[in-house]
């Protein structure tokens, strides 16, 4: 019986007329009869033209065949998250917290449709609800399950939280000694105070005054994945939240001796006493930015004389290399670094001719001076005229170019210290993504289980995002572009309908390859493609 074969050689498909046959010995056996050649080098027209002459032999009418997308969809996104959920067992974890408040519905499938749209396009949870349908594999959620699913998402933060770290430390294979810690706000557009405990008015770290906003810390480890977060009221003082941070972390995981590294923001006297209580000093050591110009006088004096400093070699984030300057003082039980550059120094001196600058300019508008005042060198003269304040410029000139950072470690070199202090950049750059990327606010809630759920939900595509980046290599926006172009379409031809896949780039086959996901075939029947990306998880 003759056929028609379909055989791939070298990334190209050839095609030829065989024949089945038997051997003398009744094996069964093939033989080409006629090459085709390479499909693309014959084209759609001669391919036709083959199929209506070899028709014409058996008296039949080649017939067209009516082809039509019936839709398109999304499989990347359901295919990848999916998977990450199942291998941090949250999958099963939503299963059996299903069960055991016997609801109607599995927490898992509105989780993993807001995880979807956060990691793909943050939108409100009725925007989510709205464009369900063009994500492939999810089964059908009502709105007020999604809203419901924040309630469950509150209520088991800490189980989540703890869930995802102990299966970080398996999945990367790593020891938990260093944290880097940091604290960010969220405000809202709203300035009434709604029901609730979070949210409260307060000072925003990006400098809004008035807004109702909630307080936010956060605990990475030194290759950028999240450890914990911890949510407080909106006029919480930041340097407050530091003991309470690494308090639930030391009684949430099992954990030895840590580095904590912190910014000038969290170093007060209760927190380094707190480091220095009983059952603490065995657990943490601290990096912490010192504020140099509050420090004793005879360590400032120290510590702004050039004199005083050796030179090392500073590699910034970039791998750039320039000089740095360092000078070390014992001081109650601690080192206090000073560090010195030029960089540093030309940037300080800009930002002090850039505010006393627009001090001159503020001088011009007495009607704005009160509020601001104090915020570039001005001083009243008589409670109503204000001038320069010289003396306070003079002052601050004298630490251009200097910072100081403390630390009570002692099993790790001054270089290292400096090392680990300047990746406080990650975290920054956490709180970026947290912000911009998967875009935490605004928030469209109110009530404090709602709010937590929300940013409950945020922190688990954090963590995901970090997976993808450790696994492939590539930045957020290359993983957002990779799913988005995961497409497939519906399409029926003639009585058949079967899916067609869109075309992947060589990043996307890197990207599925190194995620170890089984590769969708171009074509796909509407059976098979379950055993790809099951329709109910």
């Amino acid at each position: 019986m003759a056929f028609l074969r379909k055989e791939n050689k070298k990334g190209k498909t050839y095609l030829s007329i065989c024949e089945s046959y038997r051997d003398i010995n009744g094996k069964t056996n093939r033989r080409v009869l006629h090459n085709l050649g390479n499909v693309e080098c014959l084209g759609e027209e001669s391919l036709q033209r083959i199929a209506k002459q070899l028709l014409s032999l058996t008296h039949t009418e080649f017939q067209e065949v009516e082809t039509e997308e019936l839709e398109r969809v999304n499989y990347g996104y359901v295919m990848v998250l999916s998977m990450l959920l199942q291998t941090y067992q949250l999958t099963y974890f939503f299963r059996r917290k299903s069960r055991q408040h016997k609801l109607s519905y599995q927490l898992i499938h509105p989780v993993l449709l807001m995880l979807c749209d956060r990691i793909n396009d943050p939108i409100s949870k009725l925007g989510s609800h709205r464009v369900q349908t063009e994500y492939f594999g999810l089964a059908s959620i009502e709105l007020h399950h999604l809203y419901r699913s924040l309630d469950y998402l509150s209520l088991y933060n800490d189980a989540i939280q703890t869930q995802i770290y102990q299966h970080n430390r398996n999945l990367f294979n790593y020891e938990l000694d260093v944290v880097f810690f940091d604290v960010t706000t969220f405000y809202f557009d709203s300035d009434v105070v709604k029901e609730g405990e979070l949210r409260q008015l307060g000072f925003g770290k990006d400098g809004k005054v008035g807004k109702t906003q909630i307080v936010f810390s956060l605990l990475i480890d030194k290759h950028k994945m999240p450890i914990g977060f911890e949510i407080f009221n909106g006029k919480q003082f930041e340097g407050h939240t530091f003991e309470n941070a690494l308090k639930a972390l030391k009684e949430k995981y099992t954990i030895g001796k840590v580095i904590v590294v912190a910014d000038s923001g969290m170093m007060s006297k209760k927190n380094i006493a707190y480091f220095e209580q009983e059952g603490m000093a065995q657990t943490y050591e601290y990096i912490v930015g010192d504020r140099l110009k509050v420090l004793p006088h005879k360590i400032k004096e120290k510590l702004t004389q050039k004199e005083n400093y050796t030179t090392t070699i500073e590699v910034g984030p970039d791998g750039e290399e320039s000089p740095l300057k360092i000078c070390v003082v014992e001081h109650e039980n601690k080192k206090i670094i000073g560090t010195w550059s030029a960089k540093r120094e030309a940037k300080d001196k800009n930002d002090r001719e850039t505010r006393v600058a627009k001090a001159k300019q503020l001088l011009q508008t007495p009607d704005q001076l009160k509020k601001k005042a104090k915020n570039y060198y001005l001083k009243t003269t008589n409670k109503i005229d204000y001038e320069l304040d010289q003396s306070r410029i003079l002052e601050d000139e004298k630490y251009d170019g200097y910072k100081a950072i403390s630390t009570n470690t002692k099993e790790i070199s001054m270089e290292m210290v400096l090392d680990q202090y300047r990746h406080l950049y990650q975290i920054e750059h956490s709180f970026r993504t947290f912000k911009s990327f998967l875009e935490a606010r605004p928030m469209f809630h109110w009530t404090d289980e709602r709010i937590k759920g929300h940013l409950v939900m945020c922190y688990m595509a954090l963590v995901m995002l970090r997976f993808m980046e450790q696994k492939t290599g590539l930045t957020e926006n290359e993983i957002r572009r990779s799913l988005s172009k995961m497409q497939m379409s519906k399409v029926k031809s003639g009585n058949n309908t079967f899916w067609l896949r869109a075309k992947q780039t060589p990043q996307m086959e890197k990207f599925i390859k190194d995620l170890n996901l089984k590769p969708l075939p171009n074509t796909i029947s509407e059976v098979a493609i379950k055993n790809y990306i099951p329709a109910v998880l």
